[in-house]
């Protein structure tokens, strides 16, 4: 005996699927962005070595620094894939985490000035006084959690 009605039901899974999926994909979007925007600029190095990789996470490492959008390939559909977003610059912990010295002795040297910069306070980033990521991230899994 067929079930009335099964069309519309199926077709209301389809279109919550697709709603859910465009959401999540907005919420990846603005959040990887606002990694990248977060991230503490000195050669802007950095900045331009995050890779947005689906499935399994990247090995590379961009030694020019050159400038993309690795936002731009978030995938079309985001459901149930394992997406990741790498920056495998050996000091990008740093960043995040503290490290720098404390206190700071001589500082960065800065070329235009010609005269040296302190850009860390209390072992972290003037930047970045608290990291960014686990900030981004954690706003990303409470929009997610909303959804």
């Amino acid at each position: 005996m067929p079930l009335h009605g099964a069309d519309n039901v199926k077709k209301m899974i389809a279109k919550n699927k697709r709603d859910t999926n465009l959401s999540l994909r907005k919420i990846y979007f603005k959040g990887l962005s606002e990694i990248v925007k977060g991230t503490p600029v000195d050669t802007g190095r950095a900045r331009n070595n995050w890779f947005l990789t689906i499935g399994k996470p990247s090995a590379k490492t961009d030694e020019g620094g050159q400038k993309r959008d690795e936002t731009a390939k978030t995938p079309k559909t985001v459901l149930g894939k394992k997406i990741y977003f790498t920056n495998n610059l050996p000091y990008i912990g740093v960043l995040e985490y503290g490290g720098y010295p404390n206190p700071v002795k001589k500082g960065s040297y800065d070329k235009k000035k010609k005269k040296y910069t302190k850009l860390s306070k209390g072992g972290y980033s003037l930047q970045a006084p608290k990291g960014w990521v686990r900030a981004a991230l954690m706003r990303m899994q409470n929009k997610i959690r909303s959804l």
